[in-house]
């Protein structure tokens, strides 16, 4: 579903996450994420309200409200088609991105020699496609739902939370990986024994919610 990379600012060199990255005091303190809305066009302009409110009803200690400007914002969203591309202080982070998966990337970017991420990038697809389902003989892609957008919107935003790829549920939820389509417009967890039920409506994972937690200094 995602990919979180970290960039430390004034360096070349780009590292993947290895672990959870809480965010700077400050940020973690106000127990808020700004985020900016750059999904207002296309097939994500009706996704970004919808999201937020969403991630805010999943009982985390850390909620999410729309930023006034993107330079002032926490977390900036946008729209990706081939790469994935961020600057920030000097430092340009860039990834091959398939803009058809049903998928996203999140960038999380902390400076050197400091503690703590102090920005965050979430990247979605341009024209995510469900399938291939075959029809007379030949595979066929639909466009993804407004419900499907909505899981993957929520996923990327509990990764701007700070966390990584390692840290997917493994107990179900919006924040298992990977998901995938049940074929009637939602998203399932596939694996056999897991919690198999259509979402929205969304779940989360007792994992999810204690790493969350453990960030943020609320109780799981």
């Amino acid at each position: 579903m995602s990919t979180s990379t970290t960039v430390c600012c004034g360096q070349t060199e780009i590292a993947e996450i290895d672990m959870a990255k809480p965010w700077k005091r400050t940020v973690r303190d106000s127990g808020k994420l700004t985020v900016h809305n750059g999904l207002k066009s296309g097939t994500w302009v009706h996704v970004f309200k919808p999201a937020l409110q969403l991630f805010n009803q999943l009982g985390l200690p850390v909620r999410m409200t729309e930023a006034d400007d993107e330079q002032s914002a926490n977390v900036v969203t946008r729209i990706a088609s081939g790469v994935a591309a961020y600057e920030y202080d000097g430092a340009t982070l860039s990834h091959a991105f398939d803009g058809t998966r049903l998928h996203g990337y999140t960038i999380l970017i902390g400076r050197e020699g400091q503690q703590g991420t102090e920005k965050a990038a979430v990247f979605l697809p341009s024209d995510p496609r469900s399938g291939p389902r075959f029809q007379g003989g030949k595979a066929v892609y639909d466009d993804a739902t407004l419900d499907m957008l909505k899981v993957i919107a929520v996923h990327e935003l509990i990764h701007a939370c700070g966390l990584e790829n390692q840290d997917h549920a493994t107990d179900g939820g919006v924040f298992y990986f990977p998901l995938a389509p049940d074929g009637k417009g939602k998203m399932i967890v596939p694996e056999t024994g897991k919690d198999g039920r259509p979402m929205p409506p969304l779940r989360l994972g007792g994992s999810t919610t204690g790493n969350v937690a453990r960030l943020w200094g609320g109780r799981p």
